[in-house]
C-alpha cells in the first residue's frame, strides 16, 4: 500500500505543473490497481491528450517505474505505423508475432501492467480500431489468436488539438479541456473514442511552470556533469551554477506551443560546450575541484574555473539574457 500512496508525489516531482492532471491519472491508475476495475475489462483505458512536451508519456513511464520497476511498460510508437502496409509488423501475420503481442508478453515477464500506445492519432485508423475489443480485454491478432489485455492498463497519448491550445491564453480550464476533447472526439471513429474510460487533459505550459522545469533539468544536467568530470579526472568535482544562469537559459529555451522539449535542449547543449570550451583552453582539467556557470554580460554562458573564466560563444542565434 505504501508504493500506491507514493505514486502522486512520484508523479509530481516528475512532471511539473500537470496539477490537475496528474492527479485524475493516478486516480484512474489507483483504482484500477486497488481492485476497483469492472471484471472482466482493463483495469484503466485512458486516453491522454495536450501539446507536445507537456509530460504525457513522462507521467505513463514514471508511474510504470514506480508501481512496476524500471523496464516495466510495452510502450509503441503508434507513428511508426502509420501506412496499413506497415500494420502487419505490429499485429503479425499468419506465423509469426508481431511488435504488439511481443512488447505485452514481454511486459507481463518483468511484471509490468501498462500497455502505452504513443502519439496513436498519427498510426493508421486500422491501430486506433483495436480498441473495439478493449472492452473484452482481448485485441484480435492477424493470424486470427485474441491477444489477451486482461489486467493491465491500456493508456494512449496524443497531441490532438494541442496546436490550438497556445490560442487560448486566458480561456479558463474548463474551456481548453472542452477544446481537446472535441479535437480528439473529431478525429476517432466515435465507437472508438467512446471505449476510453477516461480521457485527461494536461496543459500548456506556462511560462512559470516552464521556468520551474529549467531549474529542474539545469539541477540534472550538473549532477550528470559533475560525475562525468569526476570520473574523467579521477577526483571529485562539483559543478555548479550561479542564480542567473537559468534567467538566460529560460530567455532562450521557452516556447510557447512546443513545451519543455526546447528547454531541455538548451540546458543540455549550453551546460556541455561551457564545458567543452573550458576543458579545450586548459581551464578545467586535473586537479580542478570546482567549477561554476555563470551568465556573461554578453548574453553567453561562461565557465568560470579555478583556472581563468571560459566564455561560452553562442553564435548568431544566441539571446541576451
Amino acid at each position: 500500500m505504501g508504493v500506491l500512496r507514493g505514486l502522486r508525489a512520484r508523479l509530481q516531482s516528475e512532471v511539473l505543473g500537470q496539477e490537475e492532471a496528474l492527479s485524475a491519472l493516478c486516480d484512474a491508475l489507483l483504482a484500477g490497481e486497488m481492485g476497483h476495475a469492472s471484471p472482466g475489462r482493463p483495469r484503466s483505458l485512458l486516453l491522454l491528450l495536450g501539446p507536445t512536451g507537456t509530460g504525457k508519456t513522462r507521467s505513463i513511464l514514471a508511474a510504470s517505474e514506480h508501481l512496476f520497476g524500471t523496464g516495466s511498460v510495452a510502450r509503441i510508437n503508434a507513428a511508426e505505423f502509420s501506412s496499413d502496409e506497415r500494420v502487419p509488423l505490429l499485429l503479425g501475420t499468419p506465423g509469426a508475432a508481431g511488435l504488439l503481442g511481443e512488447r505485452v508478453a514481454r511486459m507481463r515477464r518483468s511484471g509490468g501492467r501498462i500497455l502505452l500506445l504513443d502519439e496513436i492519432e498519427k498510426a493508421s485508423p486500422r491501430v486506433a480500431d483495436l480498441l473495439l475489443g478493449i472492452e473484452e480485454a482481448e485485441v484480435m491478432m492477424q493470424d486470427g489468436s485474441a491477444l489477451d489485455l486482461s489486467g493491465l492498463h491500456v493508456v494512449a497519448t496524443s497531441n490532438l488539438g494541442g496546436a490550438g491550445v497556445a490560442g487560448l491564453e486566458g480561456v479558463s480550464r474548463a474551456s481548453v479541456r472542452r477544446y481537446v476533447e472535441q479535437e480528439a472526439a473529431a478525429h476517432f471513429r466515435p465507437e472508438v473514442f467512446a471505449r476510453f474510460t477516461s480521457v485527461i487533459v494536461f496543459a500548456h505550459l506556462s511560462r512559470d511552470a516552464q521556468v520551474r522545469v529549467c531549474h529542474r533539468m539545469l539541477g540534472r544536467e550538473l549532477a550528470l556533469q559533475s560525475a562525468a568530470l569526476s570520473s574523467a579526472f579521477g577526483h571529485p568535482h562539483r559543478l555548479r551554477a550561479d542564480p542567473d544562469v537559468p534567467g538566460l537559459l529560460v530567455s532562450e529555451g521557452w516556447h510557447r506551443s512546443l513545451g519543455a522539449r526546447p528547454m531541455r535542449n538548451v540546458v543540455e547543449r549550453r551546460v556541455r560546450s561551457a564545458l567543452v570550451r573550458a576543458r579545450l583552453d586548459g581551464a578545467l582539467g586535473p586537479g580542478v575541484g570546482e567549477s561554476v556557470l555563470v551568465a556573461a554580460a554578453g548574453g553567453g554562458l561562461r565557465a568560470a574555473v579555478a583556472r581563468a573564466p571560459v566564455v561560452l560563444r553562442g553564435g548568431p542565434g544566441e539571446v541576451a539574457a
